[in-house]
C-alpha cells in the first residue's frame, strides 16, 4: 500500500499528543473530525490514538472548493483544495479504512444526522465565523462528559466574518460552566465537564 502523500500540511499534533493521550489503546472510542481535507490528521488521530479495538473516526467534510462551500476562503487555497481532493483523500486514509467513516457534505446538514456520542471532536472546517459557531454547538451537543473537543486556527482571520476566534470565544464564554479550557493558542482545546 502507498504512502500517504500530502500536498500541503496544515496540521501540528502537539495538543492532540498532550491532551488525547488517555485514550491510547481504549476500545470502541468514537472521534469526530469536522474537516478533513487529505486525510493527514484522521490518519494521525487513528494511528495514535484510535488503536483499540472497535475504535473509529467520522470524518465530514464536502471536499468542495472552499468558493464553493464558504465565504472564508484562504488566500491561494481556491486552486489546492478542489475536485481531486476527495480523490486524494480517500487514497491517503487506504491503510486506516476499516476505521474511517466518510459522511460528505456540509457539516450543518451532516451533524444533525449523527446519532453517536464522541470522546473526540475536531473542529477545522469551515472557518467562517457562523460556521465555527455551528460546529461547535452541533458538536458539543454530541461531546461526552470528561471528552475533549479541539478547536483549529483560533487566531486565524480574513476580515470581519471570517475569523473563528469571535465564535469560539462566545461559545467557551457561553458554556463557561460545562467546561474547562484547557489550552488556549494557534488551537483551543477544552473538555466538557457537565451537561
Amino acid at each position: 500500500m502507498a504512502e500517504p502523500e500530502y500536498t500541503k500540511s496544515w496540521f501540528k499534533s502537539e495538543n492532540f499528543n498532550r491532551y488525547l493521550k488517555k485514550f491510547k489503546e481504549k476500545n470502541a472510542l468514537r472521534f469526530l473530525e469536522i474537516g478533513s481535507f487529505e486525510g493527514e490528521s484522521a490518519n494521525y488521530l487513528v494511528d495514535n490514538f484510535l488503536t483499540g479495538d472497535k475504535s473509529t473516526i467520522i470524518c465530514i467534510d464536502p471536499w468542495i472548493k472552499y468558493s464553493e462551500a464558504t465565504i472564508a476562503t484562504i488566500e491561494g487555497c481556491d486552486n489546492l483544495i478542489n475536485e481531486n481532493t476527495y480523490d486524494i483523500f480517500i487514497r491517503n486514509i487506504a491503510h486506516n479504512r476499516d476505521k474511517i467513516i466518510i459522511k460528505r457534505g456540509l457539516s450543518k446538514d451532516v451533524l444533525p444526522t449523527l446519532d453517536e456520542d464522541f470522546r473526540f471532536i475536531y473542529v477545522d472546517g469551515d472557518h467562517s465565523e457562523d460556521a465555527v459557531w455551528q460546529d461547535a454547538i452541533m458538536g458539543f451537543e454530541k461531546l461526552t462528559v470528561n471528552g475533549i473537543m479541539v478547536f483549529d486556527d483560533y487566531k486565524w482571520s480574513r476580515g470581519e466574518k471570517k475569523a473563528p476566534k469571535r465564535a469560539i470565544d462566545r461559545f467557551t464564554k457561553e458554556r463557561k460552566r460545562k467546561v474547562k479550557i484547557l489550552h488556549r493558542s494557534r488551537q483551543v482545546v477544552i473538555e466538557r465537564i457537565s451537561l
